[in-house]
């Protein structure tokens, strides 16, 4: 018998596509592996406005192809027909007419669909959605220029867990009115890897030498970074699922605010001067931190930034706010072996604490197994864990249904086909209204 089983029938593929993506632009921020890679201690093109700038430009397209998807909407709405029948006597009349589209308004429109109608309401519900973006957009920045390291070795991972996770325990019952903890198959994994998380911190500030020099007061600063990681995964799925906004508009706006912003940013500062603003709030462990990278990494780190927004967005809509952080965990797994094979191999590096480097890994690799376990994503078949699954709950209740037919028609013979066919039938319970509304 099986103790685990992968559950990849839902489209997870989606999230270890993501932690590859997430993999590939983590590396495109540093030009070579030094002897220890801790937040704030290398350049990085992170730390390039120029590049930032050219990031947000890119993500404007997307409002082109949320443009887009609003013309083929509205061709499809003048496609559709409608049946008028009329009385002629005796005769009924059959008349077929395209229907009229409507005014000043496409057919899946953010107001209907809201049911605002109001024009002050409108412009209150707009500066609201605006305001929201503007959170999402500044939230997400700060990680990816601020705190965009995830190696195993490193002590930001622990901080990183602790504070998204915390983030979607406060905000996700407020904002999206859930408790995504109800079983023992959410609760004990979560428990676990809390404790798993507080415990490095706590060995590495007590063995670790270089973690009070790296970190000291700048740790409130990483963890409310995090938190405001997980606040950024639960706001987008509110306006997802709750105001029905599409992918592409959130993108498209964000990459305009952004636009905004960095224009600014480039006009008043220097790349220079941008890189050394943030020796202010972190502690470089080098006087030189300048460095000219070539034009691939530029592209390579702008054009798998852009990709992996999107594809945040999708897992957050597809899935949940809590597989954002199970895609950053499979993207440590997926980068360590490479990380190992550059820094110890290639370069010849040699491990400053081995107890430290190795404790840290083995207990990463363990949070990423219990996050996996949480989100379903992989399935323990022992001490009734799985019994809870959102999928065995589903075949409960299609059971249970086909029972009841069952007993208003004795005539009704119950197959696995039958079963089966009603399952695939049912609605996910993460399905979403269709991205373009």
């Amino acid at each position: 018998m099986k103790l685990f089983q992968f559950d990849i029938e839902n489209k997870t593929y989606i999230i270890f596509i993501s932690s590859i993506i997430w993999a590939i632009n983590f590396r495109a921020t540093f030009k070579n592996i030094d002897a220890h890679m801790d937040t704030g201690s290398y350049t990085s093109l992170k730390y390039d406005n120029i590049v930032i700038l050219a990031k947000n430009i890119l993500c404007c397209l997307f409002l082109a192809i949320y443009y887009l998807q609003i013309k083929i909407n509205k061709s499809h709405s003048k496609n559709e027909k409608e049946i008028i029948t009329t009385n002629v006597g005796s005769m009924v009349v059959v008349h077929v007419k395209k229907k009229k589209a409507k005014k000043n308004s496409y057919i899946y429109s953010i107001f209907f669909l809201n049911k605002i109608n109001d024009s002050q309401k409108k412009i209150i519900f707009s500066l609201k959605i605006f305001f929201l973006i503007l959170i999402i957009y500044l939230s997400e920045e700060i990680y990816f220029i601020f705190v965009n390291n995830h190696i195993l070795d490193m002590s930001i991972v622990p901080i990183r867990n602790i504070g998204i996770l915390i983030s979607i325990l406060i905000f996700s019952p407020l904002l999206l009115k859930n408790s995504f903890i109800k079983y023992r198959h959410q609760f004990i994994p979560l428990a676990i890897i809390f404790i798993l998380s507080a415990g490095i911190i706590f060995f590495d500030a007590t063995k670790v030498e270089r973690f009070n020099k790296i970190y000291g007061l700048n740790f409130i600063s990483y963890l409310f970074s995090f938190v405001l990681m997980g606040l950024e995964a639960i706001l987008i799925k509110y306006l997802l699922d709750r105001h029905f906004l599409s992918i592409f508009l959130i993108l498209g706006i964000k990459g305009v605010i952004g636009t905004f912003i960095f224009t600014i940013i480039s006009i008043v500062h220097t790349k220079i001067e941008f890189l050394y603003f943030f020796d202010k709030f972190l502690y470089f462990e080098y006087e030189e931190m300048y460095e000219i990278f070539g034009t691939f990494q530029k592209l390579l780190y702008i054009i798998s930034l852009v990709i992996l927004q999107y594809l945040k967005m999708l897992i957050i809509n597809r899935f949940s706010e809590n597989h954002l952080l199970s895609t950053l965990m499979i993207a440590d797994i997926i980068y360590f072996p490479l990380y190992c094979i550059e820094r110890f191999g290639i370069q010849r590096f040699g491990i400053t604490n081995k107890t430290t480097f190795c404790f840290n890994s083995l207990l990463g690799f363990i949070t990423v197994f219990l996050m996996l376990i949480f989100n379903e994503i992989l399935e323990c078949k022992f001490w009734g864990l799985n019994t809870n699954l959102k999928k065995n709950i589903n075949k409960r209740q299609v059971k249970d249904i086909m029972i009841s037919l069952s007993e208003v028609n004795t005539n009704t013979t119950l197959t696995d086909e039958d079963i089966k066919n009603i399952e695939s039938s049912r609605p996910s319970e993460n399905s979403n209204i269709d991205e373009n509304k």
